[in-house]
């Protein structure tokens, strides 16, 4: 049965839920209860599930607030047995970061952390989907095969199992930026794109001693992953163990009477000893201990991290926590740690914790997989070890203190620009959710229409959607911010698919393929979350032709009652569908500034997504004048060459070993 069914059933049905509770097994897994919109709202892992979501629903055992207020709100569940308890806490951080549910314990922005990614030296490199690397695929051949004896170290919020190092998450990008910057003047790697590298000629970076010279040979392949491995020492807070490489290094070149590389070498253990004079001694030896601590206060929560690493202290992170009311420090660690260290690349051997926690055991168990060896998970209750989890505590309490001070800030700020737009545009409620429209095209080829969304005067990109244009042939913003809309709003009242619409391909065709990609499309529009929530502000990127059309769509949606203005580029001007009078707000007025920022960012979206499918309907166009050449091989091609201007450059040697000889001629032939 549909899970929206099964929903509506148990509404009025206890005794079905009950009975569905008795049917629950008895051993470890994961539970996740939805809401009446079967929305995720909370996800959670038990060591016996059937007691576990019996506690859920017994009369005397949801006393406290936040449990009875998530009852009440559940209108059906699903469980998900697992071997052991270890596996259940594994699958319960995947589901919690894939359907960030209200009532769970979450990082705040999770996605957005980085990391530092050294990929392994001959190896190719795997590049994750979302990083903020420019090549996405690297070309094969010998040019590509010196660019990964020489990798670069680059930033990325993905971490994939590759064989590469990554070091983070950093909460402050800033700050890991600062950070490469001066391992650069110690460790001069690469940072150019592969693209630049197989230009073979050094560039300014080599000449000021930022970079070591690879693309033109001027270091040997071991020597250069010698100095990504003293990078990852440096990172991984091992400077004991670097400062003796270094010094063995400076004297086998003075030895050799290579007193200039001696030279360089005495200088890169001069840096690494500044550096280091400058982090704090805090521990004798060589203690290596992460010191997490979670403060609480006014139904907000904030984790700090403090990393020890050879006794010194190397970094201090904080981290906001989403979904805490009512609950204590404890229940907040609990739900912060396997967030935290599921995405952690180094684990130390020791975790020193503030607070007592849930199921240690298995937390414990997970860490030690995490590192590949054991790790002791404690709360300290004196000494030293309690003096850094205090200061860590403190950290927390006082990051939560200012954090809360400039938000309070900004909420004043923005209640005050929503009301004053409010005003000006005649609305009788601050718009909460502001959505704006706007379509990109190039000469009518490959149109887009672009969804942005703020709320509370602020964006918010996961909610941001594009809507490739199907309907609307050639250049015609009109009709395409029409179609926009329409699909838009199409589903806020009306679940049941509508009739086919007709559909116009790229190619001028109009085949059956692409009506059931067109429904496909419908159908993820239908249950997407963004599509359900009503605007209180819909501002158009135009002119009176396509707020005419926008306003036709809401009058046939039948929501004649959701503000709509369209914002021309020329003078500024916003303009209300059957008044011919613009509305002109002050130049230099913050409530301007507010609107032109949403326009600026449907606009760039708009942009952004169609350069996307323009970029990828050029790849098939090149290809597809190939004969012979058909969409599994075209795919083998791009996979093995990364772009059309490498197919057409490679040998052909190189052609044949994906396609046969007569194609890979073809190809020679006619690119």
């Amino acid at each position: 049965m549909p899970t929206a069914q099964r929903a509506e059933r148990l509404v009025d049905d206890r005794d079905l839920l009950r009975a569905r509770l008795r049917a629950a097994p008895d051993g470890p897994g994961v539970y996740v209860f939805r809401g009446k919109d079967t929305r995720v709202m909370y996800v959670g892992k038990a060591a016996n599930l059937r007691a576990r979501l019996r506690s859920y629903f017994t009369s005397g055992d949801a006393s406290w607030a936040r449990s009875h207020e998530l009852v009440q709100r559940v209108f059906d569940f699903e469980v998900i047995a697992s071997a052991s308890e270890r596996e259940a806490l594994i699958l319960e951080n995947t589901l919690i970061k894939q359907y960030r549910p209200r009532f769970n314990v979450r990082l705040k922005d999770d996605k957005n952390y980085l990391y530092l990614k050294i990929p392994q030296p001959g190896v190719h490199d795997a590049v994750a989907p979302g990083t903020a690397r420019e090549e996405v695929r690297t070309p094969r051949g010998e040019s590509a095969r010196r660019a990964t004896l020489f990798p670069r170290p680059y930033y990325t919020r993905k971490v994939i199992r590759d064989g590469a190092r990554y070091f983070g998450p950093y909460t402050s990008a800033q700050s890991l930026r600062t950070t490469v910057r001066s391992l650069r003047t110690i460790f001069p790697f690469r940072t150019c794109s592969d693209e630049i590298f197989r230009r073979g000629r050094v560039c300014l970076d080599y000449h000021i001693k930022r970079c070591s010279g690879p693309c033109e040979s001027r270091i040997a392949p071991e020597q250069y992953a010698l100095l990504l491995d003293q990078v990852q020492q440096f990172m991984d807070g091992r400077s004991e163990a670097l400062h003796d490489e270094l010094h063995d290094q400076m004297d086998g070149a003075a030895g050799r009477q290579d007193y200039e590389l001696a030279a360089r070498f005495r200088d890169r253990l001069r840096a690494i000893e500044r550096i280091s004079q400058r982090q704090t001694v805090l521990r004798g030896g060589a203690a290596s201990e992460d010191c997490v601590a979670v403060a609480v206060e006014a139904g907000r929560a904030m984790a700090a991290v403090l990393s020890v690493r050879q006794g010194r202290v190397m970094a201090m992170e904080t981290h906001e926590l989403e979904g805490v009311a009512d609950l204590d420090a404890s229940a907040c660690l609990s739900g912060f740690l396997p967030q935290y260290y599921g995405t952690v690349t180094s684990l130390p051997r020791r975790v020193l914790i503030s607070d007592p926690i849930d199921s240690a055991a298995v937390l414990t168990d997970f860490l030690s997989e995490q590192r590949g060896g054991p790790v002791q998970v404690r709360v300290p209750q004196r000494g030293d070890s309690r003096s850094l989890v205090e200061r860590a505590r403190e950290t927390a309490l006082v990051a939560l203190r200012q954090q809360r001070i400039v938000d309070d800030f900004d909420a004043a700020k923005t209640e005050t620009l929503l009301d004053d737009l409010a005003g000006r545009l005649g609305l009788t409620t601050p718009p909460r959710r502001i959505e704006c429209y706007d379509i990109s095209n190039t000469m009518g080829t490959n149109s887009v229409g672009s969804m942005v969304v703020f709320e509370e005067g602020r964006p918010a990109p996961p909610l941001y959607r594009h809507f490739g244009i199907r309907t609307v042939a050639g250049s015609d913003d009109v009709a395409s911010i029409e179609e926009t809309l329409h699909r838009r709003f199409r589903r806020l009242h009306n679940p049941a698919l509508e009739e086919d619409v007709p559909v116009i391909d790229p190619d001028g065709s109009n085949g059956r393929a692409s009506r059931q990609q067109a429904r496909r499309a419908v159908e993820r529009e239908t249950a997407d979350a963004s599509f359900g929530v009503i605007p209180d502000l819909v501002i158009i990127d135009g002119g009176k032709g396509q707020l005419n059309a926008a306003y036709r769509v809401l009058c046939d949606a039948g929501l004649r009652s959701i503000p709509v203005f369209g914002l021309a580029k020329r003078n500024e001007e916003l303009f209300k569908p059957g008044v011919a009078r613009p509305i002109l707000l002050d130049r230099d007025s913050p409530t301007l500034f507010l609107v032109q920022r949403i326009r600026d960012e449907a606009h760039r979206f708009a942009i952004t997504r169609h350069r996307a499918r323009r970029g990828r309907a050029a790849l098939r166009s090149r290809l597809d004048i190939v004969p012979g050449l058909g969409p599994v091989r075209r795919r083998a091609l791009l996979r093995e060459f990364g772009s059309v201007d490498a197919i057409r450059s490679a040998p052909l040697d190189e052609l044949t070993r994906v396609a046969t000889r007569p194609v890979a001629l073809r190809i020679k032939e006619l690119l």
